[in-house]
């Protein structure tokens, strides 16, 4: 299950580029996750829930925002979304496998807050 180390990889990324005193502030974490990642949001989700108890992450969410596959046509040159698997233009009907959108797997937007009373008087 690839997504423990995704997951990973996500609070590894966010504790290197956050200054530490700011982790357990972090409410929501926006992720953008391609169609073609291979990435499946609901285990990704459960695994996060699960990799952030009792740690300075365990008041975040993942929130995560599916991408379609979008590709561009090497002959005509017009962006389409892709229908069903079918990398062939609707303009031209020539195939074609330039990927705009779609593979991507990328932390989007991370939402803080000020700390609670009651977090603050722990």
């Amino acid at each position: 299950m690839h997504e423990v180390s995704i997951c990973q990889s996500i609070l590894n990324t966010i504790e290197t580029e956050l200054d530490s005193e700011d982790l357990p502030n972090i409410r929501e974490i926006h992720l953008k996750v391609g169609t073609l990642s291979c990435v499946q949001p609901d285990i990704l989700k459960h695994v996060f829930k699960f990799m952030i108890e009792e740690t300075p992450f365990q008041q975040a969410t993942l929130q995560v925002q599916l991408v379609d596959v979008t590709a561009e046509c090497d002959v005509c040159g017009i962006s389409f979304k892709v229908e069903k698997y079918k990398f062939v233009c609707p303009q031209c009907g020539k195939p074609t496998s330039k990927i705009i959108e779609g593979n991507e797997l990328q932390i989007h937007k991370i939402i803080l807050e000020e700390p609670s009373h009651e977090e603050v008087n722990k």
